[in-house]
């Protein structure tokens, strides 16, 4: 279900999820910003951005997890990345901004950008959260067939970034497949993930299966 409203608690969990992730010995996205709180402060400006936009949704009314996500030809707009902006200059630096983006363009070629050269059709899923008191419970699943039924529906990829092997394997585990491991120095990796639609992936198997004859 879309998100139209959405109270400063929630607002505040889905931040702190993301901002207190335990990474162990990986770096994530707080080396861009000034630690950890201020990682979950940006988060909360980038919810607030993507709920004007009209692109959060959420599994129920009771909010145990939310997906972000842009769907073909869809336009982020002003009204969705002024907040954002305003978010990532409130909890970082210019200087620590532009060495960030310098190292991801260092780093490789998104696949948002090689599908985007191709003029492949996507949906792209840019922020993906459980909250800590449904963690551990299933609902990650639910979050995301939320997307991949929307792939399903329109018979194009599901694509996202993470910052973690750790998140990586998770998405793995619920049926995404790798793409991309792009090295970003100091700030750690991105992992590339694509889940095609069901019919896409149910064609290649029959292909295949045809060519093994």
């Amino acid at each position: 279900m879309k998100v139209t409203t959405l109270d400063e608690k929630s607002i505040h969990d889905i931040g702190h999820a993301f901002g207190y992730y335990d990474y162990g010995e990986e770096t994530g996205m707080a080396a861009a910003f000034s630690g950890k709180e201020a990682t979950a402060n940006y988060i909360c400006a980038y919810v607030r951005g993507v709920l004007r936009g009209g692109f959060l949704h959420t599994i129920s009314e009771r909010g145990e997890g939310y997906i972000a996500y842009k769907l073909p030809k869809q336009k982020l707009g002003v009204r969705t990345l002024w907040p954002i902006a305003k978010g990532m200059l409130r909890n970082s630096s210019l200087k620590r901004l532009m060495h960030f983006a310098m190292a991801i363009k260092r780093g490789g070629v998104p696949l948002q950008d090689r599908m985007d050269k191709e003029k492949k059709p996507y949906i792209f899923v840019g922020l993906v959260c459980v909250r800590e008191q449904y963690q551990g419970q299933g609902y990650m699943r639910k979050v995301m067939d939320i997307a991949f039924a929307e792939g399903n529906r329109l018979g194009v990829p599901v694509i996202l970034e993470t910052d973690a092997k750790s998140k990586c394997d998770k998405y793995v585990h619920l049926g995404m497949e790798l793409a991309g491991v792009r090295d970003i120095g100091e700030f750690g990796k991105l992992y590339d993930l694509i889940k095609k639609p069901d019919a896409e992936k149910q064609q290649s198997v029959s292909t295949e299966a045809s060519t093994s004859k």
